[in-house]
């Protein structure tokens, strides 16, 4: 069977978004906002087949897929995935599987796949409460970040971010982009266009995506702003986040102030994924400086016999 894979389209929000959504998947990988934004650095391609979808992304391994997300029984699914794969001469590769998941296929196909788990993947989730509040020992220093914005910016706002705002945030990630370029050369280069480019998609599709964030200013100038949607149910995805980083505090208080616009706006909201750290030395430090309530394990699966 021939799978009429396709590129990501905004315009697919209306469909795709139920089908990820149905299976409640507390993975990143599983928004329509990062199939969307993130298409041109991982390939993404998906195709439906009956209430699941089929994702397909290209790497240096060849295909990889994910889990296909939504209802019944997902062995016709995998079925299809694995001849896509066996049409390129591949074994299947699965990525960003839950333990569930991981369990699942060890339960219906015992030995068939090795697994690996996949650290750079985990996803970071905090409490919507604590990173609103910043309680406790653990996140003194980050209250008095904020401290040192307070006195270098007093009477700094942040409010939600409207269309109106999306020039200023442009130009801020445009320069923000210029000065890693030169200051973050160990990310690589392709890795910082690709950010780029992702979050100019968003900011570009920002209905379409179902995304909203917020702006933080000091009289009139933008001192950063953040990007999110919903995943689950119970839990908030930040898919983009931009600060002025001279400026001591600006980025704790983005995230404070947005934390505290999803828990006014989403009460039923208990966590915010922050998502991964890409295996990124200073990335992970910064994740875990906030200390995470719990990282969301994943794994990636290969086949090692034929099933």
């Amino acid at each position: 069977m021939l799978i009429p894979f396709h590129s990501p389209d905004a315009s697919d929000s209306t469909w795709v978004r139920p089908l990820l959504q149905s299976e409640g998947l507390a993975l990143c990988d599983y928004s329509f906002p990062v199939l969307f934004c993130w298409k041109d650095a991982y390939g993404f391609q998906y195709a439906p087949l009956g209430k699941r979808l089929l994702v397909r992304l290209t790497s240096s391994l060849g295909h990889s897929y994910l889990w296909p997300a939504g209802e019944g029984d997902p062995t016709p699914a995998l079925d299809a995935l694995t001849q896509d794969a066996r049409a390129e001469g591949q074994p299947l590769r699965l990525i960003a599987l839950t333990l569930y998941h991981k369990n699942w296929l060890e339960d219906h196909y015992p030995g068939r796949f090795c697994f690996e788990e996949a650290r750079d993947g985990f996803d970071y989730l905090y409490s919507v409460d604590r990173l609103a509040d910043l309680p406790g020992k653990k996140l003194h220093a980050k209250r008095n970040h904020i401290h040192r914005l307070d006195e270098a910016c007093p009477g700094w706002t942040w409010a939600p971010l409207t269309q109106a705002d999306i020039p200023a945030c442009l130009a801020m990630d445009a320069a923000w982009h210029q000065d890693a370029l030169t200051r973050e050369t160990v990310r690589g280069l392709s890795t910082l266009d690709d950010e780029h480019r992702a979050l100019v998609l968003a900011l570009e599709h920002l209905p379409a995506l179902g995304l909203e964030g917020i702006v933080l200013r000091w009289q009139d100038t933008l001192l950063g702003f953040t990007l999110g949607a919903p995943l689950t149910e119970t839990i908030f995805d930040v898919h983009f986040e931009r600060a002025r980083g001279e400026i001591q505090g600006a980025y704790p208080a983005v995230n404070r102030s947005f934390a505290r616009y999803i828990r006014q706006k989403y009460p039923h909201i208990r966590y915010l994924d922050r998502e991964d750290d890409m295996g990124l030395p200073g990335l992970r430090k910064a994740k875990l400086s906030y200390a995470p309530d719990y990282l969301q394990v994943n794994f990636s699966a290969v086949e090692c016999r034929a099933p």
